[in-house]
Protein backbone atom coordinates (compact mmCIF):
# COMPACT_ATOMS: atom_id res chain seq x y z
CA UNK A 1 0.00 0.00 0.00
CA UNK A 2 1.22 3.59 -0.21
CA UNK A 3 1.58 5.74 2.68
CA UNK A 4 3.17 9.05 3.79
CA UNK A 5 6.79 8.77 5.48
CA UNK A 6 9.06 10.81 7.45
CA UNK A 7 12.33 11.56 5.13
CA UNK A 8 13.70 13.79 7.26
CA UNK A 9 12.84 17.63 8.54
CA UNK A 10 10.45 19.12 5.59
CA UNK A 11 10.76 16.19 3.92
CA UNK A 12 8.23 13.36 3.35
CA UNK A 13 7.27 11.15 0.36
CA UNK A 14 4.62 8.55 -0.83
CA UNK A 15 6.05 5.44 -0.36
CA UNK A 16 4.71 1.77 -0.90
CA UNK A 17 5.12 -0.22 2.42
CA UNK A 18 4.13 -4.11 3.72
CA UNK A 19 0.23 -3.96 4.17
CA UNK A 20 -1.05 -4.11 7.74
CA UNK A 21 -2.78 -6.90 9.06
CA UNK A 22 -4.78 -8.72 11.84
CA UNK A 23 -1.69 -8.92 14.65
CA UNK A 24 -4.31 -9.44 17.76
CA UNK A 25 -7.86 -10.71 17.68
CA UNK A 26 -9.10 -7.56 18.83
CA UNK A 27 -8.06 -5.68 16.11
CA UNK A 28 -9.37 -4.89 12.64
CA UNK A 29 -7.91 -3.14 9.55
CA UNK A 30 -9.58 -0.20 7.70
CA UNK A 31 -9.63 1.27 3.90
CA UNK A 32 -8.80 4.57 4.90
CA UNK A 33 -10.99 7.11 2.80
CA UNK A 34 -9.90 10.38 4.34
CA UNK A 35 -7.03 11.86 7.13
CA UNK A 36 -5.71 15.03 7.59
CA UNK A 37 -3.03 16.58 8.71
CA UNK A 38 -2.69 17.80 12.06
CA UNK A 39 -0.76 20.54 13.91
CA UNK A 40 1.21 18.13 15.85
CA UNK A 41 1.91 16.76 13.00
CA UNK A 42 4.45 19.31 11.72
CA UNK A 43 6.75 18.87 14.96
CA UNK A 44 7.61 15.89 13.03
CA UNK A 45 7.41 16.95 9.88
CA UNK A 46 10.05 20.22 10.65
CA UNK A 47 12.44 17.58 13.06
CA UNK A 48 11.33 19.21 15.89
CA UNK A 49 10.19 16.14 17.84
CA UNK A 50 14.24 14.01 18.21
CA UNK A 51 14.22 10.65 17.85
CA UNK A 52 10.51 9.75 17.63
CA UNK A 53 10.41 10.25 13.85
CA UNK A 54 13.10 7.66 11.71
CA UNK A 55 13.72 8.93 8.71
CA UNK A 56 12.54 6.73 5.41
CA UNK A 57 10.63 4.74 8.30
CA UNK A 58 7.83 6.71 10.55
CA UNK A 59 4.37 6.67 8.37
CA UNK A 60 2.56 9.45 9.65
CA UNK A 61 -1.01 10.66 10.49
CA UNK A 62 -3.49 10.10 13.64
CA UNK A 63 -6.48 11.33 12.02
CA UNK A 64 -9.25 8.94 10.32
CA UNK A 65 -12.43 8.38 8.44
CA UNK A 66 -12.42 4.77 6.85
CA UNK A 67 -14.00 1.62 6.27
CA UNK A 68 -14.10 -2.06 8.14
CA UNK A 69 -11.80 -4.02 5.51
CA UNK A 70 -10.69 -7.11 7.88
CA UNK A 71 -12.23 -7.55 11.54
CA UNK A 72 -10.08 -9.99 14.17
CA UNK A 73 -11.86 -12.76 15.75
CA UNK A 74 -12.64 -11.10 19.26
CA UNK A 75 -14.19 -7.97 18.00
CA UNK A 76 -17.96 -7.39 18.02
CA UNK A 77 -18.74 -3.72 17.46
CA UNK A 78 -17.39 -3.84 14.01
CA UNK A 79 -18.53 -5.60 10.73
CA UNK A 80 -16.91 -5.39 6.85
CA UNK A 81 -18.19 -2.30 5.74
CA UNK A 82 -18.30 -0.60 8.61
CA UNK A 83 -17.53 2.73 8.60
CA UNK A 84 -15.18 4.39 11.32
CA UNK A 85 -12.96 6.91 13.29
CA UNK A 86 -10.56 6.35 16.20
CA UNK A 87 -8.98 9.01 18.53
CA UNK A 88 -5.15 9.87 17.90
CA UNK A 89 -4.54 7.49 20.84
CA UNK A 90 -5.27 4.16 21.60
CA UNK A 91 -6.93 2.72 24.51
CA UNK A 92 -7.69 -0.04 26.02
CA UNK A 93 -10.34 0.95 28.09
CA UNK A 94 -10.12 -0.95 31.17
CA UNK A 95 -6.75 -0.38 32.90
CA UNK A 96 -6.68 2.34 35.81
CA UNK A 97 -6.14 5.83 33.32
CA UNK A 98 -8.70 4.17 30.86
CA UNK A 99 -11.38 4.06 33.95
CA UNK A 100 -9.98 7.14 35.09
CA UNK A 101 -11.02 8.90 31.97
CA UNK A 102 -7.60 9.53 31.46
CA UNK A 103 -7.29 7.46 28.18
CA UNK A 104 -4.60 9.01 26.65
CA UNK A 105 -2.47 7.58 29.56
CA UNK A 106 -3.65 3.76 28.63
CA UNK A 107 -1.06 1.11 30.32
CA UNK A 108 -1.58 -1.53 28.03
CA UNK A 109 -1.03 0.41 25.20
CA UNK A 110 1.89 2.71 26.49
CA UNK A 111 0.36 6.05 25.44
CA UNK A 112 0.73 4.74 21.71
CA UNK A 113 -0.23 7.00 19.27
CA UNK A 114 -0.93 6.80 15.35
CA UNK A 115 1.60 7.56 13.77
CA UNK A 116 4.02 9.69 15.92
CA UNK A 117 7.15 7.45 15.73
CA UNK A 118 8.90 4.96 18.35
CA UNK A 119 8.47 7.13 21.41
CA UNK A 120 4.97 6.08 21.44
CA UNK A 121 4.10 2.81 20.40
CA UNK A 122 5.64 2.90 16.75
CA UNK A 123 2.35 2.58 14.80
CA UNK A 124 1.39 3.48 11.51
CA UNK A 125 0.09 5.86 10.39
CA UNK A 126 -3.37 7.26 9.16
CA UNK A 127 -1.93 8.89 6.18
CA UNK A 128 -2.24 5.89 4.22
CA UNK A 129 -3.98 3.73 2.36
CA UNK A 130 -4.95 1.30 5.26
CA UNK A 131 -4.56 1.29 9.11
CA UNK A 132 -4.59 -1.30 11.58
CA UNK A 133 -6.63 -0.62 14.49
CA UNK A 134 -5.69 -2.21 17.58
CA UNK A 135 -8.55 -2.84 20.04
CA UNK A 136 -11.38 -1.72 17.95
CA UNK A 137 -13.76 -2.72 20.05
CA UNK A 138 -13.17 -0.30 23.50
CA UNK A 139 -10.70 2.49 21.03
CA UNK A 140 -12.15 2.81 17.54
CA UNK A 141 -16.07 4.62 16.94
CA UNK A 142 -18.19 3.51 14.83
CA UNK A 143 -19.18 6.78 12.22
CA UNK A 144 -23.02 7.03 12.33
CA UNK A 145 -24.93 8.19 9.21
CA UNK A 146 -26.05 11.15 10.02
CA UNK A 147 -21.97 12.84 9.66
CA UNK A 148 -19.80 13.00 6.50
CA UNK A 149 -16.25 10.87 6.59
CA UNK A 150 -15.17 14.53 6.48
CA UNK A 151 -16.89 15.67 10.04
CA UNK A 152 -15.76 12.78 11.15
CA UNK A 153 -12.05 13.25 10.40
CA UNK A 154 -11.80 15.92 13.42
CA UNK A 155 -13.26 13.27 15.96
CA UNK A 156 -9.79 12.12 15.90
CA UNK A 157 -8.25 15.11 17.81
CA UNK A 158 -9.44 18.64 16.69
CA UNK A 159 -12.88 18.79 18.08
CA UNK A 160 -12.04 16.03 21.25
CA UNK A 161 -9.01 18.24 22.25
CA UNK A 162 -11.19 21.75 21.92
CA UNK A 163 -14.01 19.88 23.90
CA UNK A 164 -11.14 18.57 26.02
CA UNK A 165 -9.59 22.40 27.26
CA UNK A 166 -12.98 24.32 26.89
CA UNK A 167 -14.27 21.90 29.69
CA UNK A 168 -11.53 22.77 32.36
CA UNK A 169 -12.55 26.59 31.85
CA UNK A 170 -14.93 28.12 34.62
CA UNK A 171 -17.28 30.98 32.79
CA UNK A 172 -20.26 32.88 33.22
CA UNK A 173 -22.17 35.03 31.49
CA UNK A 174 -20.04 37.76 33.03
CA UNK A 175 -16.24 35.95 31.81
CA UNK A 176 -13.98 36.99 30.08
CA UNK A 177 -11.94 34.61 28.14
CA UNK A 178 -9.39 34.24 26.07
CA UNK A 179 -8.18 31.66 22.91
CA UNK A 180 -4.41 32.45 21.88
CA UNK A 181 -4.03 30.48 18.71
CA UNK A 182 -6.67 29.89 15.87
CA UNK A 183 -5.53 26.75 14.32
CA UNK A 184 -8.25 24.18 13.75
CA UNK A 185 -8.62 23.29 17.23
CA UNK A 186 -8.67 26.79 18.77
CA UNK A 187 -11.41 28.33 16.10
CA UNK A 188 -13.17 25.41 17.61
CA UNK A 189 -12.19 26.24 21.01
CA UNK A 190 -13.60 30.03 19.92
CA UNK A 191 -17.00 28.66 19.01
CA UNK A 192 -17.67 26.34 21.89
CA UNK A 193 -16.61 29.14 23.96
CA UNK A 194 -19.32 31.42 22.09
CA UNK A 195 -22.06 28.64 22.47
CA UNK A 196 -21.26 29.42 27.05
CA UNK A 197 -22.08 32.85 26.62
CA UNK A 198 -18.77 35.04 27.85
CA UNK A 199 -19.01 38.71 28.07
CA UNK A 200 -15.97 38.97 26.15
CA UNK A 201 -14.25 36.61 24.23
CA UNK A 202 -10.49 37.75 22.34
CA UNK A 203 -8.48 35.55 19.90
CA UNK A 204 -4.69 35.91 19.74
CA UNK A 205 -2.59 34.75 16.83
CA UNK A 206 -0.31 35.79 14.67
CA UNK A 207 -1.67 34.98 11.27
CA UNK A 208 -3.91 37.68 10.52
CA UNK A 209 -6.23 35.66 7.99
CA UNK A 210 -6.25 33.31 10.84
CA UNK A 211 -7.17 36.30 13.18
CA UNK A 212 -9.86 37.56 11.14
CA UNK A 213 -12.18 33.75 10.85
CA UNK A 214 -11.85 34.10 14.60
CA UNK A 215 -13.46 38.29 14.11
CA UNK A 216 -16.10 36.39 12.19
CA UNK A 217 -17.01 34.02 14.40
CA UNK A 218 -17.38 36.78 17.08
CA UNK A 219 -13.94 37.14 18.59
CA UNK A 220 -11.85 40.35 19.34
CA UNK A 221 -8.95 40.00 17.28
CA UNK A 222 -5.28 40.43 18.61
CA UNK A 223 -1.77 39.94 16.90
CA UNK A 224 0.62 38.34 18.32
CA UNK A 225 3.24 39.76 16.11
CA UNK A 226 2.33 43.92 16.02
CA UNK A 227 2.78 45.33 19.32
CA UNK A 228 2.97 43.90 22.95
CA UNK A 229 -0.41 41.70 23.00
CA UNK A 230 -0.37 41.33 26.50
CA UNK A 231 -0.47 45.54 27.13
CA UNK A 232 -3.23 45.06 24.12
CA UNK A 233 -5.80 42.46 26.17
CA UNK A 234 -5.32 44.69 29.72
CA UNK A 235 -6.56 47.27 27.69
CA UNK A 236 -9.44 45.52 26.58
CA UNK A 237 -9.89 44.10 30.40
CA UNK A 238 -9.30 47.32 32.34
CA UNK A 239 -6.01 46.47 33.08
CA UNK A 240 -6.47 42.98 34.94
CA UNK A 241 -5.99 40.54 32.47
CA UNK A 242 -8.48 38.00 31.11
CA UNK A 243 -10.53 35.32 33.90
CA UNK A 244 -9.50 32.40 31.55
CA UNK A 245 -7.05 31.61 28.32
CA UNK A 246 -7.76 28.63 26.50
CA UNK A 247 -3.94 27.97 24.69
CA UNK A 248 -3.36 25.91 21.71
CA UNK A 249 -0.03 27.21 20.52
CA UNK A 250 2.11 24.99 22.12
CA UNK A 251 5.17 26.69 22.62
CA UNK A 252 7.36 28.10 25.39
CA UNK A 253 6.41 31.98 24.48
CA UNK A 254 2.75 31.51 23.87
CA UNK A 255 2.70 29.80 27.46
CA UNK A 256 4.55 33.24 28.69
CA UNK A 257 2.23 34.83 26.93
CA UNK A 258 -0.63 33.01 28.39
CA UNK A 259 0.35 33.51 32.19
CA UNK A 260 0.69 37.27 31.59
CA UNK A 261 -2.65 37.88 29.75
CA UNK A 262 -4.60 35.92 32.67
CA UNK A 263 -5.82 38.49 35.73
CA UNK A 264 -5.35 36.86 39.43
CA UNK A 265 -7.24 33.86 40.22
CA UNK A 266 -7.50 33.05 36.71
CA UNK A 267 -7.29 29.70 34.94
CA UNK A 268 -4.92 28.77 31.85
CA UNK A 269 -6.28 25.63 30.07
CA UNK A 270 -3.59 24.59 27.64
CA UNK A 271 -4.08 22.68 24.97
CA UNK A 272 -1.40 22.82 22.82
CA UNK A 273 1.31 20.33 22.25
CA UNK A 274 4.34 21.17 23.96
CA UNK A 275 7.34 19.16 23.16
CA UNK A 276 9.96 21.56 24.63
CA UNK A 277 12.17 20.32 27.15
CA UNK A 278 13.18 23.70 28.74
CA UNK A 279 11.78 27.55 28.82
CA UNK A 280 11.95 29.72 31.53
CA UNK A 281 8.85 30.67 33.04
CA UNK A 282 8.00 32.92 36.41
CA UNK A 283 6.87 30.90 39.47
CA UNK A 284 6.98 34.06 41.14
CA UNK A 285 4.41 35.15 38.67
CA UNK A 286 1.81 32.21 38.95
CA UNK A 287 2.27 32.27 42.76
CA UNK A 288 1.26 35.62 43.56
CA UNK A 289 -1.53 35.28 40.74
CA UNK A 290 -2.98 32.57 42.05
CA UNK A 291 -3.04 30.87 38.97
CA UNK A 292 -5.40 27.83 38.24
CA UNK A 293 -3.18 25.47 35.36
CA UNK A 294 -4.45 23.00 33.73
CA UNK A 295 -2.41 21.51 30.86
CA UNK A 296 -4.82 19.53 28.36
CA UNK A 297 -2.30 18.72 24.94
CA UNK A 298 -2.19 15.26 25.15
CA UNK A 299 -5.47 14.64 25.35
CA UNK A 300 -7.72 12.08 26.40
CA UNK A 301 -9.87 12.03 23.05
CA UNK A 302 -11.60 8.92 23.42
CA UNK A 303 -13.56 10.41 26.36
CA UNK A 304 -14.25 13.61 24.80
CA UNK A 305 -15.26 11.82 21.64
CA UNK A 306 -18.98 11.01 22.26
CA UNK A 307 -19.39 15.14 23.40
CA UNK A 308 -17.67 16.04 20.03
CA UNK A 309 -19.62 13.88 18.03
CA UNK A 310 -23.01 15.08 19.62
CA UNK A 311 -21.83 18.52 18.85
CA UNK A 312 -21.55 17.61 14.98
CA UNK A 313 -24.38 15.47 14.80
CA UNK A 314 -26.57 18.59 16.40
CA UNK A 315 -24.77 21.34 13.54
CA UNK A 316 -23.99 22.74 16.99
CA UNK A 317 -20.62 23.11 15.12
CA UNK A 318 -19.73 22.58 11.47
CA UNK A 319 -15.96 21.92 11.77
CA UNK A 320 -15.57 21.28 7.83
CA UNK A 321 -15.99 25.06 7.22
CA UNK A 322 -12.04 25.30 8.35
CA UNK A 323 -10.84 22.57 5.61
CA UNK A 324 -9.36 24.95 2.85
CA UNK A 325 -7.17 22.13 0.75
CA UNK A 326 -8.26 18.99 0.02
CA UNK A 327 -5.89 17.02 -2.21
CA UNK A 328 -5.06 13.75 -3.13
CA UNK A 329 -2.91 11.17 -0.84
CA UNK A 330 -0.08 11.67 -3.68
CA UNK A 331 0.24 15.30 -2.64
CA UNK A 332 0.40 14.87 0.52
CA UNK A 333 4.55 16.89 0.59
CA UNK A 334 2.45 19.90 -0.81
CA UNK A 335 -0.52 19.39 1.95
CA UNK A 336 2.44 19.82 4.32
CA UNK A 337 4.29 22.47 2.67
CA UNK A 338 1.29 24.44 2.82
CA UNK A 339 0.32 24.02 6.28
CA UNK A 340 3.77 24.48 7.46
CA UNK A 341 3.82 27.71 5.62
CA UNK A 342 0.46 28.90 5.81
CA UNK A 343 0.53 29.39 2.10
CA UNK A 344 -2.70 30.57 0.38
CA UNK A 345 -4.61 30.76 3.40
CA UNK A 346 -3.71 27.49 4.26
CA UNK A 347 -5.58 26.33 7.71
CA UNK A 348 -6.69 22.55 7.41
CA UNK A 349 -5.78 19.97 4.91
CA UNK A 350 -7.80 17.06 4.09
CA UNK A 351 -6.08 13.75 1.99
CA UNK A 352 -8.29 12.03 0.09
CA UNK A 353 -7.72 8.07 -0.92
CA UNK A 354 -8.73 7.08 -3.92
Amino acid sequence: MRAVVYQGARQVSVENVDDPTIEAPTDVVARVRLSSICGSDLYLYRGEAGDLAIPGRTSLGHELAGEVVEVGSNVSRFRVGDRITVPYSISCGTCFFCRAGQTAHCETTGKAIYGFGVGFGDMGGTQAEYVRIPLADAHAEPVPESITDEQALFLSCNLPAAVHAVSEVPLTGSSSVAVLGCGPTGLLAVQLLLRRGPAQLIALDEDPARLQQAEKLGAHPVSTSDGDPVEAVKELTSGRGVDAVVEFVGRGPAFTTAVGITRPGGTISGGGVYLEQDHPVSLFTMYLNNLRIQLNGFSNARTALWDALRLIETSAVDPTALVTHRLPLGDAAEAYRLFDTHDDGALKQVLQVP
